[in-house]
């Protein structure tokens, strides 16, 4: 080879050689590079057999394994963090360091996580829970306070909620915890729709809850079992008050399911000519020979 000829091959192999093999003394500690490097390439790894093993397991294995919603996840989740812990104590044992030394150092590290990082323990301890206790699942569609969606990812620290609007919001394992969630899609995807109207006085009701329950019956969404029902709820300042209930199992497009239903009440009152009504006000005008008119002025909704 070319080094050969300029005899020079050797004196840059035994050059490498040395830089790799130079020790590096950080007080009883002595590291190399070439322990770095080896360092380096456990760990990657690591990471490169844990996905090797997500992939298998996902594409393969849960296919055919009839598992509970969220265990899949749970699964492979801990068997990353699990390989990933095994790769950081191999590459450190890679360096040379004396793992009994390592321990004294995590245990004091763990008592500092227990003083001053109460918050991160605690939504680390809570990630765990959920994964295992499973009260919410990914792909669950949940309300977290104010907000309302699909719950993305849960991670050790905090989980990932995609609202209706579009936004993600990071919430903290330990809220999903410690704080009430309602999970609308814990043991099924079905949920119920309600829709509020009214409709003029002089109205037979008897017809209303049979013309509105018939519409909701016809829309594909709907279930026919619990079958939808019109409820007339009493007489309110100027209609009388109904609530059509449907459910639906398709938990993701509730909110157009409603609207669907919202339109069809109106078109079928619209046919069968009964009013929807809309509070009416009357203005007393005071004519300055001190006769009163009354004027009737509508304010529509």
């Amino acid at each position: 080879s070319t080094l050969n000829q300029f005899s020079v091959r050797q004196t840059i192999f035994d050059y490498i050689k040395e830089i790799f093999g130079a020790q590096l003394m950080i007080g009883s500690i002595s590291i190399s590079l070439n322990d770095l490097l080896i360092f380096a390439i456990t760990i990657w790894l690591s990471f490169a057999i844990s996905k090797l093993i997500r992939f298998i397991l996902e594409e393969d294995i849960y296919p055919r394994v009839n598992l509970a919603g969220g265990v899949p996840y749970a699964i492979s989740t801990m068997l990353h963090y699990a390989l990933l812990v095994v790769g950081f104590i191999l590459a450190i044992a890679a360096l040379g360091i004396d793992l009994t030394k390592f321990t004294i150092l995590a245990g004091a590290f763990g008592v500092g996580l227990g003083f001053g990082l109460q918050t991160i323990v605690n939504n680390f301890v809570s990630g765990i829970i959920l994964l295992f206790e499973r009260p919410v699942k990914v792909n669950d569609f949940v309300q977290i306070g104010e907000h309302q969606g699909e719950l993305k990812t849960i991670g050790l620290r905090a989980s990932v909620l995609r609202t209706l609007v579009g936004s993600e919001v990071i919430v903290p394992n330990g809220q999903l915890i410690s704080e009430e969630v309602t999970n609308w899609t814990f043991s099924d995807r079905q949920r119920r729709i309600e829709v509020d109207f009214g409709v003029a006085y002089g109205t037979d009701p008897r017809k209303v809850i049979e013309l509105v329950t018939a519409s909701a019956a016809e829309n594909e969404s709907v279930l026919t079992e619990p079958p939808p029902r019109t409820l007339f709820l009493g007489f309110g300042d100027s209609a009388l008050n109904f609530q059509l209930r449907a459910w639906t199992d398709d938990a993701d497009n509730w909110v157009v399911v409603r609207s669907e239903l919202t339109l069809a009440i109106h078109d079928v009152l619209g046919e069968n000519n009964i009013e929807i009504p809309f509070p009416q006000r009357v203005v007393h005008l005071r004519r300055t020979d001190g006769a009163i008119e009354e004027t009737p002025k509508k304010k529509p909704k």
